[in-house]
């Protein structure tokens, strides 16, 4: 019984239809429906997007990491401080901290000192692990890679400032910086027993004078580009070259006594290019008589940038000329003494 009615209700059911009304409304109601929003689902990865936009912004990425380091190790920020290439905390410093700083610096004249500023820092730890046999070639390849990238951001600081009056010393601060350090390195090279096989010249020291070069060409491109200046900056420029010459000779004559052969070589070098400096401003006074100001200006530009290389290699010089070196020499000279004997 309950089997007849079970199949009859399923009959019933069967047979029931809607009306052509009927449907016509339906499809009505589902074609005028709202769309409803769709919700997003959180992932379960929400850390690492979070990351990911971060690194689009990136003065936020570099606050957040800065903030991320000094919660994790305060300490470890201020360890990278005097950190070496091949040192646990040299990463934080040049990836971290010094990009931060840049970031944080927002006047392009700043920026520019900052970036010269941290190009000589490459230099100086290149001396360093030289002074200490450990400049190997993975290092070069870090510290060249670094120095180009310090050299760019500086080419770009230069290039937004406004007023191209007061920043042109700034200019030849960074030319006479990665000169000089540069020549600091090729002397430790030839005075290294190790080197004597080796070229002068390593792969620092020729990327720092290249990118001494590209700025060089950067301010003779922008003032070829600009009206003839006034023509008292020049004698005022004069005034200022004449003034660092005679301070480096000054500087010079004090350490010219009782000279050990290392230092003597250091003074030589620096005579050297103080007379470069001295030529540069002669041929800017003979420009100037031909009139042709601009000409002269670069001559000046030239002269200054010498003029200060050779007292930050004198100064840098003396400071990183090796006690073995010194101790080789007296060694040498006792043993000519001896077999004069």
């Amino acid at each position: 019984m309950k089997d007849e009615k079970l199949k009859e209700g399923i009959k019933e059911i069967r047979e029931i239809k809607m009306t052509a009304v009927e449907k016509e409304r339906i499809f009505e109601s589902v074609i005028n429906s709202p769309v409803l929003q769709e919700q997003p689902i959180k992932s379960p990865w929400t850390v690492f997007s979070f990351i990911s936009v971060m690194r689009k912004s990136r003065l936020s990425y570099y606050g957040f990491a800065f903030s991320l380091a000094v919660v994790m190790g305060g300490g470890a920020v201020f360890a990278s401080g005097n950190s070496l290439p091949g040192n646990i905390f040299y990463p934080l410093k040049v990836s971290i901290v010094e990009p931060i700083h840049s970031a944080l610096t927002f006047s392009p004249q700043a920026k520019a000192e900052y970036e010269s500023h941290l190009a000589t820092k490459r230099l100086v730890e290149a001396e360093t692990l030289k002074s200490r046999g450990k400049l190997d070639k993975a290092k070069e390849e870090k510290l060249s890679l670094l120095l180009e990238d310090h050299a760019k951001a500086f080419n770009k600081a230069i290039g937004d400032i406004n007023n191209d009056n007061d920043d042109d010393d700034t200019v030849t601060n960074f030319q006479a910086g990665l000169n000089a350090h540069a020549r600091v390195l090729e002397f430790m090279n030839e005075r290294d027993d190790k080197s004597e096989k080796q070229e002068k010249n390593n792969k620092i020291s020729e990327t720092a004078r290249a990118s001494a070069n590209k700025s060089k060409d950067r301010v003779k491109e922008r003032e070829d580009n600009n009206e003839d200046k006034n023509e008292g900056r020049n004698e005022e420029r004069k005034k200022h070259v004449r003034e660092i010459i005679d301070g480096t000779v000054r500087e010079l004559d004090s350490h010219t006594s009782g000279a050990s052969s290392v230092r003597q070589t250091i003074i030589d070098n620096t005579h050297k290019t103080l007379e470069e400096a001295n030529q540069y401003l002669k041929e800017a006074d003979e420009e100037d008589e031909k009139g042709e100001s601009k000409k002269a200006y670069f001559k000046l530009l030239d002269s200054e940038s010498s003029a200060k290389e050779a007292g930050i290699f004198l100064k840098s010089g003396l400071e990183f000329k090796e006690d073995k070196y010194e101790r080789r020499d007296r060694e040498q000279e006792k043993d000519r003494e001896e077999e004069e004997d």
